[in-house]
């Protein structure tokens, strides 16, 4: 039996209940590897005076760390960000007492954010050897000349840590060449998990009328979009897309539905609400393009399943559990080939492969998928099957036990 401490982000409550990809890894993971036997820890802050020190969910044991957390509301773009920063690194400090006066008793130390990996790495050098760091970071599979200064930067501390841990977990196969050449890191030292997703809870058979009123998806062909609404995530290209489809098409009948907050994170090129209404109106989509903001994951699950197609057209990505949620729920799938993407969408057969920044091969898919229900269903089935047999989050967690071991 194996003594495993997974370290969250400090910043969404584990098990997430909205967004938070790397949370919903952490929880997943560390359930089925708990039900196989191994002690497992998730190290989460408390966020209200109410939480307990420590609390059980799904055979997973959390650990809740008293860290101080700084308020900010609606401050400045660059306060909010500063804060954030602050607050993270205040709970890495709660994080390393706790692993220090725990050592002899742990085995794996997972991490999975790089500032909460840097503080933990120089307090804590005895412990490298038992860290292990899974980065999220979809960043690396962009061009240099793409990158931002503070992109650049983040990229930089990135590389720093992963070359002091004792194994790093690249989310696809592009990342890990990528670590290798751009970041230094020795390639024997990388290896490659994928994500996963439940496809219980993400699944087409589940009742969906209440939904469907509630959105007003009746009548509609219903193209669905989740993520967080900044400028990776492709989002000017699929407004840009629902022009063609809606104006020069005439698929006057089809919702866009936006499923996201914006982001204010230091590794995104954040893209307003603002921006995003701007080209609404300017293309005349005010009846066709939905924003829903942040939604719970029960209320997201149900729009997966009342949705015809999904999209992500990013331009960069490490490996998306949205493309999953999508598949598993059955539905066929139009992405980017990015990242980790083209090991989940088969080409014309769970969905279609397009290129990065181009609206119209995205707009000549969605067109495809309308015209042809046989096809959307074919694929659909397609994508269910293939999220069970392959990306379960059982067999994830088997692979990365595998990791563990090594």
């Amino acid at each position: 039996m194996m003594q495993i401490v997974q370290i969250s982000r400090g910043k969404v409550r584990v098990p997430a209940k909205k967004e938070g990809a790397p949370e919903t890894v952490i929880f997943n993971t560390s359930k089925h590897l708990a039900r196989m036997g191994h002690e497992v820890v998730i190290l989460d802050r408390k966020y209200s005076r109410d939480d307990l020190s420590i609390d059980c969910v799904e055979d997973v044991k959390i650990a809740r760390l008293d860290a101080l957390q700084v308020r900010f509301g609606k401050a400045p773009w660059f306060i909010r960000f500063v804060l954030a920063e602050l607050n993270i690194a205040l709970f890495a400090l709660k994080v390393s007492r706790y692993l220090r006066r725990n050592r002899q008793n742990i085995d794996i130390i997972h991490l999975h954010l790089t500032l909460i990996g840097l503080i933990l790495v120089i307090l804590n050098k005895r412990l490298r050897s038992k860290m292990f760091y899974t980065c999220h970071l979809s960043h690396w599979a962009l061009a240099t000349n793409e990158l931002s200064t503070l992109e650049r930067i983040t990229l930089l501390l990135d590389s720093y840590l992963m070359r002091r841990v004792k194994r790093v977990i690249a989310l696809n196969d592009l990342a890990k060449e990528s670590f290798n050449y751009r970041g230094k890191v020795k390639a024997e030292n990388i290896v490659v998990v994928h994500n996963g997703v439940d496809t219980d809870f993400f699944n087409p058979d589940i009742e969906i009328e209440g939904t469907v009123k509630r959105y007003r998806l009746e009548g509609k062909l219903t193209v669905l979009f989740v993520g967080r609404l900044a400028k990776i995530k492709g989002l000017e290209y699929l407004i840009k897309a629902a022009d063609i489809t809606v104006n020069e098409f005439r698929y006057r009948d089809t919702l866009f539905v936006l499923v996201g907050s914006p982001t204010f994170l230091a590794v995104d090129e954040s893209i307003t609400m603002e921006e995003m209404l701007s080209l609404t109106q300017r293309y005349q989509l005010e009846k066709n393009i939905l924003f829903t903001g942040s939604l719970p994951s029960e209320e997201v699950r149900m729009l997966y399943a009342a949705a015809d197609i999904f999209v992500l057209p990013s331009l960069g990505e490490g490996d998306p559990l949205v493309t999953l949620e999508a598949m598993a729920s059955g539905k066929p799938v139009i992405a980017t080939t990015v990242g980790g993407i083209p090991r989940q969408i088969r080409d014309g057969w769970n969905g279609f492969l397009i290129d990065p920044a181009d609206e119209r091969q995205l707009a000549e898919k969605i067109k495809y998928l309308i015209d042809n229900s046989d096809e959307r269903e074919r694929m659909g089935l397609n994508a269910r099957r293939y999220a069970e047999e392959e990306f379960d989050w059982r067999k994830v967690a088997e692979r990365l036990l595998r990791v563990y071991e090594s």
